[in-house]
């Protein structure tokens, strides 16, 4: 399973807009600023090696969760 730094965007977005929706006391400002954050994050080289980590370790997990559920149901 490889994620794609779209895929990670996404997820962020997600979850930035569920965050935002229950906290009543947020603006728009608020969320403004903190989008812009996250897209200078992912769009800097910087952000790109943290993707590629971030990435590796959903990847790496993943992998041994697949891993276990084969060995598991093959015993």
């Amino acid at each position: 399973m490889t994620l794609t730094v779209t895929g990670l965007f996404t997820i962020v977005a997600i979850g930035l807009g569920i965050w935002f929706k229950k906290d009543s006391s947020f603006r728009k400002r608020e969320f403004i600023a903190v989008s812009v954050f996250w897209i200078l994050v992912v769009a800097t080289p910087w952000g790109a090696t943290a993707v590629a980590k971030v990435q590796d370790v959903i990847g790496t997990g993943a992998k041994t969760a697949s891993d276990t559920v084969n060995s598991v149901s093959n015993k």
